[in-house]
C-alpha cells in the first residue's frame, strides 16, 4: 500500500505539462487531498504506480513510457470527500469491481456499479462523487498517446504488442466515439482483475506484469468497442471542433496574456486557419471574442467577489484598470464600479 500524493488538474490546451488552474469553476484545488487524507487514517486501500504527479510508488523512467499511473482502490465504507473536476494527460480508462460510484462527464451524471467501465480523453472533464463517494472498488489506468486535443495524431507506445492496423482501428474508435461509460465485457473484468491482482503483489514479477497487464485492456477494450457497433463521428477529433473547445476553455484561463498568434498555437493552426475557424463559430474575430470573455469573467467576479476592481482587471488579463473600464464600459454601456452596484440589467 503506498501513500497518495496530490494530484493536478490538467489542461488539455497548455503544454505537456500538468498545469493547475484555479482561475475558474472547472478545477478544484488540491483534488486528491482528501484522498490522501483518507489514506493516511487507513480509510482507503490503495495500490498504484505512477509518475509525475499522479499517486503511487515512482516508476524508473525507462518502464513503460506512456503509462501515466496505474492504480486501485478499495473503499470499505461510504466517505466524505470525492475527486473533483479534472482532466487527465492521457485516456483513462477505470472499472467499478464492487459498491457503486457517482460518476460525471462533460455534464452528464452517472450512477457506476459492478462492472461499469469508463473511458475519458485528455479534453474530457470528468469527477468521481456527488460530491462524495461511496464504497467501492476501483482499477484504473492512464496512458498518454500523446494527443492533447482532438485533432492531434495518436502516438501509441512502442511496448503495446497491438498490429498496427489494430492501433489505427482503436484509434478511431476511441476518437469517433466519445462515450465515457460502457459495460464491461468478461474479458475485459479478467484483464481488469489481473491488473488489480498485480497492482497488490498478488503474483510474481509485478513490474513485467504491468506491461502484459495494460496490453491485455486495450486489447479487450478494441474487442469491447468493436462489439457495441458505436456510431463513430469523424467531426469529434476535425479541427473546429478543437477550436470550438478551445474557446469554450478561455473562460478559465482569460488572466494568460494571450495574443492571436499564441491563440492559434494553442489548437495547432496558423493564425489565419485559426481566425477563419473563430470567425465561423462565434462571428468574431479572436481578439473581439477574447474581449468578450474577459469581460464576462470580470462581471461574474464583480457580482460574486469582493475583489477590488484592480485586482479584478488584472485577474481578467487586462494589463491596467484604466483599459479595463474602457473596454467594459465599451461593452456594458457602464463602469466597473457601477456595475457591481446595479447588478445586470433585466432583459
Amino acid at each position: 500500500m503506498v501513500t497518495v500524493e496530490s494530484a493536478v488538474a490538467f489542461d488539455p490546451f497548455a503544454t505537456d505539462i500538468p498545469v493547475y488552474r484555479d482561475n475558474g469553476e472547472m478545477y478544484v484545488a488540491d483534488t486528491c487531498a482528501p484522498l490522501r487524507t483518507a489514506g493516511a487514517r487507513g480509510e482507503v486501500g490503495l495500490w498504484a504506480y505512477g509518475r509525475g504527479t499522479y499517486p503511487g510508488e515512482p516508476m524508473d523512467p525507462d518502464f513503460l513510457p506512456q503509462l501515466k499511473n496505474a492504480g486501485h482502490w478499495e473503499v470499505a465504507s461510504p466517505q466524505d470527500w470525492g475527486l473533483g473536476w479534472h482532466r487527465n494527460e492521457g485516456i483513462e480508462i477505470t472499472c467499478v469491481r464492487a459498491g457503486s460510484l457517482p460518476f460525471s462527464c462533460a455534464g452528464e451524471e452517472f450512477d457506476l456499479s459492478a462492472g461499469s467501465l469508463t473511458i475519458t480523453r485528455p479534453w474530457q472533464l470528468h469527477r468521481v462523487g456527488r460530491p462524495n463517494i461511496g464504497a467501492s472498488t476501483l482499477t484504473w489506468l492512464i496512458l498518454d498517446v500523446g494527443v492533447r486535443r482532438p485533432n492531434q495524431e495518436w502516438e501509441w507506445p512502442t511496448w503495446l504488442p497491438l498490429p498496427e492496423s489494430d492501433l489505427r482501428r482503436l484509434t478511431e474508435l476511441l476518437s469517433h466515439n466519445e462515450a465515457p461509460v460502457w459495460k464491461a465485457s468478461k474479458p475485459m473484468l479478467s484483464a481488469m482483475d489481473t491488473l488489480q491482482r498485480t497492482l497488490k503483489h498478488e503474483v510474481s514479477q509485478p513490474m513485467a506484469r504491468i506491461a502484459t497487464s495494460v496490453a491485455e485492456v486495450f486489447i479487450e477494450l478494441g474487442d469491447l468497442l468493436e462489439s457495441q457497433s458505436p456510431v463513430l463521428d469523424p467531426y469529434l477529433s476535425s479541427t473546429e471542433r478543437t477550436v470550438r473547445l478551445f474557446l469554450e476553455s478561455l473562460i478559465e484561463r482569460v488572466h494568460e496574456p494571450w495574443t492571436a498568434d499564441t491563440m492559434a498555437d494553442a489548437c495547432g493552426l496558423g493564425r489565419t486557419r485559426f481566425a477563419h475557424y473563430c470567425r465561423q463559430l462565434v462571428n468574431v474575430s479572436p481578439m473581439e471574442y477574447l474581449g468578450r470573455v474577459r469581460v464576462d469573467r470580470a462581471k461574474q467576479l464583480l457580482r460574486e467577489t469582493d475583489y477590488k476592481v484592480t485586482d479584478i482587471a488584472f485577474l481578467c488579463g487586462f494589463q491596467s484598470s484604466q483599459y479595463f473600464a474602457t473596454v467594459f464600459r465599451k461593452q456594458t454601456g457602464r463602469s466597473p464600479a457601477q456595475y457591481r452596484l446595479e447588478g445586470p440589467v433585466a432583459v
